[in-house]
């Protein structure tokens, strides 16, 4: 049996407005950076990147009862209704820069590659970033957000291995598009307007999936809680070792490499 949501806590008015102005400022930091770097590309990629973010926002409420988190409806500036939850106005914003920035980074370093020392430095930093977030927000601004229920290792009202899968999306988006920043050719690289959110599901889902097994279980025992906290801290580091395998070597597009045969043999045989 699920838990009932904390649906009589009001959204605290000041963490609110705080959150929203603090949430668009880098939103447009990622928007403008999305069309500069478009612009010295030459193609939409980064653009679509971003559309994309948008679409995966009715995702958030499905997202939130699998850890059980819950966005307090009364008193909130709303983006959008799904999955019959409000889902507030910084959230909505928030998924502009939140979810391109690993993809952001990760398309600077195609061509060189990504070491094993620096893929994981830079794991643990976002993963730093994720759960410290998270604990100054539910700390300083009141209850924006609630983590409901049983819950093992919470720190600061925040279950200590939730945020892991938050970095599993970011990287999983971010491999993603990268992957497909290879193979597409230009004409076709609006493709990754569908494929975030496809990205988000299936990264934040599945990473979820032990601990919302224990959390919807109905159980309070917390050895039972803490194995599925666990598990899904477990799944995001076995993602992030598949992606840190993918990255240690530069790559070129694929049809930028299919060419460079083609080119050699015309200068071959005009010799």
């Amino acid at each position: 049996m699920d838990l009932p949501v904390p649906s009589d806590v009001p959204m605290p008015h000041i963490g609110q407005l705080v959150l929203i102005v603090g949430m668009s400022a880098l939103a447009l930091l990622s928007i403008g950076y999305a069309i500069v770097e478009s612009r010295r590309r030459g193609d939409l990629l980064l653009i679509f990147l971003v559309i994309g973010a948008g679409l995966a926002i009715p995702y958030e409420a499905l997202g939130d009862s699998l850890v059980h988190v819950y966005y307090t409806e009364h008193g909130q500036i709303t983006w959008i209704h799904t999955f019959g939850r409000d889902i507030p106005a910084f959230i909505g914003i928030l998924y502009f820069w939140y979810l391109p920035f690993g993809a952001y980074a990760l398309l600077r370093r195609a061509s060189k590659g990504v070491t094993t020392r620096q893929f994981w430095a830079a794991w643990l930093a976002t993963l730093s970033f994720c759960i410290g977030f998270e604990i100054l927000v539910t700390e300083t601004a009141g209850p924006t957000w609630i983590y409901y229920g049983p819950q093992a290792f919470v720190v600061g009202d925040v279950p200590f291995f939730t945020p892991f899968t938050y970095v599993s999306f970011c990287l999983g988006i971010a491999a993603g598009v990268a992957g497909l920043e290879r193979v597409l050719p230009k004409r076709q690289q609006w493709l990754l307007i569908p494929a975030v959110p496809m990205l988000m599901f299936a990264t934040q889902g599945m990473t979820s999936l032990p601990l919302a097994v224990s959390l919807h279980s109905g159980t309070t025992n917390h050895f039972y809680l803490a194995l599925g906290a666990l598990g899904s801290g477990a799944f995001a580091v076995v993602l992030a070792w598949i992606v840190s395998l993918a990255v240690r070597k530069p790559w070129a597009r694929t049809n930028e490499t299919a060419a460079a045969p083609q080119v050699a043999g015309i200068a071959m045989g005009s010799v």
